[in-house]
């Protein structure tokens, strides 16, 4: 949890069901990622929405280190963004990334998503209390569906 500067928290059953219950579908997604192969659940996007904006704020954990820098959250994602752009009347994605987690900065950037802004010191560190920069990227429907197109894949 340390990339979303997050504490780790040991939830027992009932507090992960009203976690998983706290998403409503049409304002709050959670959505697994699974390993094709085996089903196993590998991680888990947190899509926020806001309806009158129609922007999505993308959020993204992969708990299994082995599949970290596989591909794994650029292909997941991409079929997100074309179901909430193509289906969901979304016209703009956000991601959030702490300007430390550097892994998450590159898949947005090879993904086509624009850097827009950082915001200094804008959270603190859930460690050492110390301040953390955030970086805020953006992709537009237009732009997302000009990248799909290009590539072959719209």
């Amino acid at each position: 949890m340390g990339p979303l500067n997050a504490p780790i928290q040991n939830a027992d059953p009932q507090q992960l069901r009203a976690h998983i219950a706290s998403a409503d579908n049409n304002e709050r997604y959670l959505i697994g990622i699974f390993d094709l192969e085996t089903q196993v659940q590998i991680g888990f996007f947190m899509v926020e929405i806001d309806l009158l904006h129609r922007r999505a704020t993308f959020n993204v954990v992969i708990g299994e280190k082995a599949w970290w820098g596989k591909g794994a959250v650029d292909e997941a994602r991409a079929a997100l963004l074309d179901e909430f752009f193509q289906h969901r009347d979304i016209e703009k994605a956000v991601g959030m990334p702490l300007a430390r987690n550097f892994p998450a900065i590159f898949n947005y950037k090879a993904q086509g998503w624009r850097h827009e802004g950082t915001l200094r010191g804008h959270c603190r560190s859930v460690t050492d209390g110390s301040r953390l920069d955030q970086l805020q990227f953006g992709i537009s429907k237009e732009e997302w569906l000009g990248r799909r197109d290009e590539a072959g894949h719209a």
